[in-house]
């Protein structure tokens, strides 16, 4: 791919839309950013080919050029754009045409292009599950075809961005509840939604473009001969198989004009004229005279499957509750953007006004869709390039920031407080349960008695318990915001101009780190509670009560309340001083994975980096 460098003076972003393709400037030097012509007069063109061959010489016509020179063309080809993964060679051969020949028609418009350095970004279906795996293939293609491709950008996200930074946008005042862009393209529906909870857009697509529309009307006029003409019966049983030849696509490019002639001016009828020796003139068994159908508006939304489950118009629908459930879930849409030059069809706005709650007002469609993407992809790929530096500057900053950080003594802090509060707190807790009379042997005639011998099996079977426990678990959300804080404190004050807020919590999970206390330990607390003689809890508690007790106490004796509370009263809660417990962790406290942590800590801010930086790029142009 093409890099960008410091020397590079602009890009041009191209929307090799299935339906049609568009092209938009953007100067990395002075922002300055327009619409390309790509034939003369024509910034949007149909995304056709032809291939014609004279003398053995092959001449690449795209848009309405193709359409023209299509009954003379070896190979015409419309709404031909598909995944890499399902091109055939001579699919995969057409695309790189296309792109060759559109590259080629706006360097001779702009013939400077040529010894100026520039980059190309392309847009692809917003789809990941479909085209993310595609990306590598489809950039491939475009370099093959002799593009300065630099990048790739998603369709719907090129568009909410353009979106929110054209003229008189509501966007902005929608975003905090909840904006989805629709482009409702030729060959696919692309989401792309945003609330201020998140940092980064919510992108999924369907593979239901308005292609399918014209695809659908010719089918039912191939099927249906008596609808239409007394020779579409032949014309159906000579080429309405073969997609592939150059009669079937333009008649499909007739009904797609047609189709966009009804929506677009909210005909009546849906009419489609031709004439079969045009259509056929290229082909050894020829066709002759005028042909057409007509269909009425009712009838036509019956063709389509209006209300009819498995139609195509019930079939979008479907994917738009679809995406609404499993993708947005909880996530509300308070504006639909409508965008993609299929999105004028009237069943558009009525299927996402109806699914997500919205009138008019908050449903509303962009006043040319066939150019946003293509300014979007150019738009974005300019935020992206300048947000680059800083995100590259910022990875270092991290990269050294965790580097630099005092993994193993901080966290080697955290939990050996972490040991030292959970023995206090749970010792405490025995002692407020020996004076509360909480704490008593079972006597064998069933009778229950307040003595030392069931206080010590208390602290035995607590220090038992701590056999195997994970004292880094316990202290995990300290450790969690610890590092956290320090992470996002470096990301907010790179990104501080972005004013990016978001009400998730960040979260650490660090599953590979572990502290615990060895047998020897367990037994050593043990006995700091339980032994005889001065420096053991238990008895310490109680000969500070009777200065002449022996060393041995006597342990099955009724303690009563009066005694046990003053037990209570003279329970050291401290336990050991500082550097006993010191002495008592670093002999019997063993912490591991505090290297692994290190690495998931730098996993953990670079993902939170992508969030800031996409962040970013869609606020570049904001205060």
């Amino acid at each position: 791919m093409k890099e960008v460098t410091k020397n590079t003076e602009f890009i041009i972003g191209i929307d090799f839309g299935h339906g049609e393709t568009s092209a938009a400037f953007y100067s990395l030097k002075t922002q300055e950013k327009f619409d390309l012509d790509i034939l003369p007069g024509h910034k949007v063109i149909k995304s056709a080919v032809a291939i014609l061959e004279q003398e053995g010489q092959q001449t690449i016509c795209v848009g309405d050029t193709a359409i023209a020179d299509a009954p003379l063309a070896k190979d015409f080809q419309v709404s031909f754009k598909k995944r890499p993964s399902e091109m055939t060679k001579t699919d995969r051969n057409r695309m790189v045409a296309f792109m060759k020949g559109v590259y080629a028609e706006i360097l001779d418009r702009h013939p400077d292009y040529k010894t100026r350095e520039h980059v190309v970004f392309i847009a692809r279906p917003s789809q990941d599950k479909l085209w993310k795996s595609e990306e590598t293939a489809y950039l491939q293609i475009a370099e093959d075809a002799g593009l300065p491709v630099a990048g790739i950008q998603k369709e719907s996200r090129a568009a909410y961005f353009r979106a929110r930074t054209q003229p008189d946008s509501k966007i902005d005042q929608e975003v905090k509840k909840g904006v989805l862009i629709v482009d409702f393209g030729s060959s696919t529906i692309d989401f792309t939604y945003l609330n201020a909870t998140l940092s980064a857009p919510i992108d999924d697509g369907r593979p239901l473009g308005a292609s399918q529309v014209e695809k659908s009307l010719l089918e039912y006029a191939l099927t249906h001969p008596s609808a239409s003409d007394n020779v579409m019966h032949q014309f159906a049983s000579m080429y309405g198989m073969d997609e592939n030849s150059n009669p079937y696509n333009q008649l499909l490019y007739k009904f797609r004009e047609s189709k966009e002639a009804f929506y677009g001016k909210k005909l009546p009828f849906f009419n489609v004229m031709f004439d079969y020796s045009v259509l056929t003139s290229s082909e050894r068994q020829q066709l002759g005279g005028f042909g057409g159908i007509s269909i009425p508006k009712d009838q036509l939304d019956k063709i389509l499957g209006k209300n009819v489950k498995g139609g195509y118009i019930q079939n979008v629908k479907e994917a738009v509750i679809a995406f609404k459930n499993e993708k947005l879930k909880s996530n509300k849409v308070a504006c639909v953007y409508l965008t993609g030059g299929a999105s004028r069809m009237d069943f558009v706005r009525e299927i996402f006004m109806d699914v997500f709650g919205l009138d008019d007002s908050h449903c509303p469609s962009d006043d040319n869709p066939s150019l946003i993407v293509s300014q979007g992809v150019a738009h974005l790929s300019y935020a992206d390039i300048v947000t680059l530096e800083t995100e590259t500057k910022l990875k270092s900053k991290i990269s050294t920031l965790i580097n630099q950080f005092p993994w193993h003594s901080v966290i080697s802090d955290i939990i050996r407080s972490a040991v030292i509060d959970e023995i206090k707190s749970s010792a405490h807790s025995i002692m407020s349960k020996w004076k509360n009379g909480e704490i008593y042997e079972v006597l064998p005639e069933g009778k229950t008695c307040t003595n030392l011998k069931a206080l010590k099996q208390s602290f035995e079977q607590l220090f038992i318990s701590f056999n195997g426990t994970d004292f880094a678990k316990k202290c995990s959300d300290s450790i969690n915001k610890k590092l956290v804080e320090s992470i996002l404190s470096e990301i907010r004050n790179a990104f501080r101009n972005y004013c990016f807020e978001t009400s998730q919590d960040a979260s650490l999970s660090i599953p590979s780190l572990g502290a615990s206390l060895s047998h020897s330990g367990i037994l050593a607390l043990t006995e700091k509670f339980t032994g005889n003689g001065p420096g053991h809890i238990i008895y310490d508690s109680i000969a500070s009560r009777n200065l002449f007790m022996k060393d041995h106490l006597n342990m099955e004796i009724v303690r009563l309340d009066a005694g046990r509370k003053s037990h209570y009263n003279q329970y050291s809660y401290s336990i050991y001083s500082d550097s006993e417990w010191k002495e008592f962790l670093d002999r019997y406290l063993s912490i591991s994975g505090i290297d692994n942590a290190k690495n998931t800590a730098k996993e953990f801010a670079n993902s939170l980096l992508q969030k800031y930086a996409h962040y970013a790029k869609l606020a570049i142009f904001f205060k």
